[in-house]
């Protein structure tokens, strides 16, 4: 017996991942929850099961992302035994992940509702960059911030940096700067 149902495991995931390769491929302004729908092969209504509207769409993206994003950084600190390192293991896990999430890069911070202020993985760095640094004060911390997303936009540009050994290449480049 055959059926022709779809079965999703995460529907609300999937549209999210297939919706931030359509934005990627055609753009946000041509993103519709039909085409959303389409993109993942359901019916035209089972986007609204999870998004109110488009808008809504994209800001569950980049609160999917910014999860992910901070549980990454949150889990490099939490396994660093090190405090000294701890800084620098933060610095190469902000890196690595956009290189494995190269559209996440891409969506995330080419948006403007994005309020640095508030937003839970650079808080995280901050109050970790802060120990690791002490008086240096917040201009050492946006240096340091600025020095990890450079590094990750330059690594999600191919062929920018050696890739076959990009963990020890981050490491060697975020130490060769004194904060």
């Amino acid at each position: 017996m055959k059926t022709d149902t779809y079965h999703h495991g995460n529907l609300k995931e999937e549209l999210i991942e297939k919706g931030l390769m359509y934005i990627n491929r055609y753009g946000t302004e041509s993103l519709s929850m039909r085409k959303l729908a389409d993109s993942v092969g359901v019916s035209p209504a089972a986007p609204y099961a999870h998004f109110k509207n488009k808008e809504a769409f994209l800001a569950a993206v980049r609160d999917y992302i910014t999860d992910r994003f901070y549980g990454t950084l949150r889990e490099t600190a939490d396994r660093c035994a090190k405090p000294e390192r701890m800084l620098l293991e933060m610095g190469k896990s902000y890196v690595l992940f956009f290189y494995e999430n190269p559209l996440y890069y891409r969506f995330l911070f080419s948006r403007d509702d994005i309020e640095m202020g508030t937003y839970p993985p650079f808080m995280l760095f901050k109050s970790i960059a802060q120990q690791a640094i002490g008086e240096k004060g917040d201009k050492a911390v946006i240096a340091l911030w600025a020095l990890a997303h450079g590094l990750a936009s330059i690594v999600t540009i191919k062929g920018a940096v050696d890739t076959d050994h990009l963990s020890e290449e981050v490491e060697r480049i975020l130490c060769s700067v004194n904060v």
